[in-house]
């Protein structure tokens, strides 16, 4: 399996979840060096609108300032990362904005998979902070008591798709959550494939194994009803990690031979509808000659117009109904005027 690069897929979610900011009202800054040696805040997004409201639940306690600590799915977080994490934000204040005296525009988010239970028990034992837990949503640990805002949010437990898809690969409890949410991802992609983070985290996804065989051909079937430039899009997709290019090959070769199909099948339809219209045509100016001993001229031709099989049957009945043979014209005329649009 190739080797993961958990932190640049976390910032993709993370812009993700914000997609719903307008155009400059939040800056998304990955790596936030605090000095020439590694020691950094792993993202910091800026609030630059203070009025702006965010639909993602994990926004909710967002200020000027907001700092993120991650680990990744096969790390946890330990009593100690929190005051790894204080001192990280309390670094960024003093160097990064020193003349900002107070704190209530800066929130610290712990994000981990999995819960940290023993980080959990030590503030709310050791430190005696309040915690609250699922507020605002599930998945997420409100903490409050300290001197700025902070929430513990548990990927694994977040409360639906719609919250999580941005988040699937860093789903490591499998079950309903993870097959709804990678899926949605898929899907979220096939309607905008030019959104960039959607893209890096389904390739993400592929190039480490972490879609479902069955998840995935689901996806593919989705993918069929989808236009041409965009089933093109994600067999490249497939075909750049080794192990979806038996999924892209398979599901080519099926696209191919359904597409046979459904050409072969258009013309035969096509070709039995053209035989029920001539044949009614035929009807009619049979029955012209016979009723009314004349072949009309511009008759034939007028009928040809008509491509709609109900509209000519239609047709048939009045004619066979007319009392003259300018009264039949007149109905032949009535029709192809509609069929032209003059009428």
């Amino acid at each position: 399996m190739p080797r993961k690069q958990w932190h640049p897929a976390f910032v993709a979610a993370l812009k993700e979840a914000l997609k719903d900011a307008p155009p400059g009202a939040v800056e998304t800054e990955p790596e936030v060096a605090l000095s020439s040696r590694p020691l950094d805040i792993d993202v910091k997004v800026f609030k630059k609108a203070r009025e702006v409201q965010l639909a993602h639940p994990i926004t909710r306690i967002f200020r000027r300032y907001n700092l993120f600590e991650y680990k990744s799915p096969f790390d946890h977080l330990e009593p100690n990362d929190f005051d790894k994490g204080i001192s990280l934000a309390f670094l960024y204040k003093a160097l990064r904005h020193p003349r900002i005296q107070e704190l209530n525009d800066f929130t610290l988010s712990f994000v981990s998979s999995a819960r940290p239970v023993a980080m959990l028990r030590m503030l709310e034992k050791a430190r005696g902070l309040e915690i609250k837990k699922g507020y605002p949503a599930p998945g997420i640990y409100n903490i409050s008591g300290w001197v700025f805002p902070i929430q513990i949010v548990v990927l694994n437990e977040l409360p639906d798709p719609q919250t999580a898809y941005m988040f699937a690969p860093f789903l490591t409890r499998r079950g309903e959550l993870k097959d709804a949410a990678t899926t949605l991802l898929i899907r979220k992609f096939l309607e905008d494939t030019t959104n960039p983070e959607t893209r890096q985290l389904l390739d993400f996804m592929l190039e480490n194994e972490l879609v479902e065989p069955r998840i995935m051909k689901e996806a593919l079937n989705m993918a069929r009803q989808t236009r041409a430039e965009k089933r093109k899009m994600i067999l490249e997709i497939l075909n750049s990690h080794p192990v979806s290019r038996e999924w892209a090959k398979s599901w080519a070769e099926k696209s191919k031979l359904e597409g046979k199909l459904e050409g072969k099948l258009e013309g035969k339809l096509e070709g039995k509808l053209e035989g029920k219209l001539e044949e009614t045509r035929i009807i009619i100016l049979e029955f012209l000659e016979s009723r009314f001993n004349q072949s009309p001229a511009g008759a034939a031709a007028a009928l040809d117009a008509i491509a709609d099989i109900e509209q000519l049957k239609k047709l048939r009945r009045e004619i066979f109904k007319a009392n003259t043979l300018e009264e039949a014209l007149g109905l032949i005329q009535t029709a192809t005027n509609k069929v032209a649009g003059k009428d």
